[in-house]
């Protein structure tokens, strides 16, 4: 019977490392695009990770976060930054992609 719950665990925790590396690689690949500046859109982000793990890893409940998908000037300050940490770019890089999509256009 030990055998038997040493072995559950064992495959818990195999269960548990495969979905700790899904995570990191879904994370490093969002990192590699927005540093490439190839993310133009969240379509493009949910394409690599999906709304709901995305919003739990931000602490945004995802009906606000989907909310502020739609209208990304929403966003706070706070936000921006646990999403640049999250996936370790500059805050700029993120402010920047939400600045895009706000359509904000600068004086000349």
């Amino acid at each position: 019977m030990a055998k038997s719950k040493l072995k559950a665990k064992g495959k818990e925790a195999e269960k548990q490392e495969a979905k700790n590396l899904k995570r990191s690689n879904k994370l490093n690949s969002l990192k590699n695009e927005f540093e490439g500046n190839k993310i133009k859109s969240f379509d493009q982000v949910f394409a690599i990770m999906n709304e709901t793990p995305l919003a739990e890893e931000l602490n945004i409940p995802f009906l606000t976060f989907r909310k502020k998908t739609n209208d990304p000037g929403e966003f706070t300050v706070n936000e921006l930054i646990r999403f640049a940490q999250l996936i370790d770019v500059q805050y700029e890089t993120i402010s920047n992609f939400i600045l895009n999509l706000t359509h904000y256009k600068r004086k000349v």
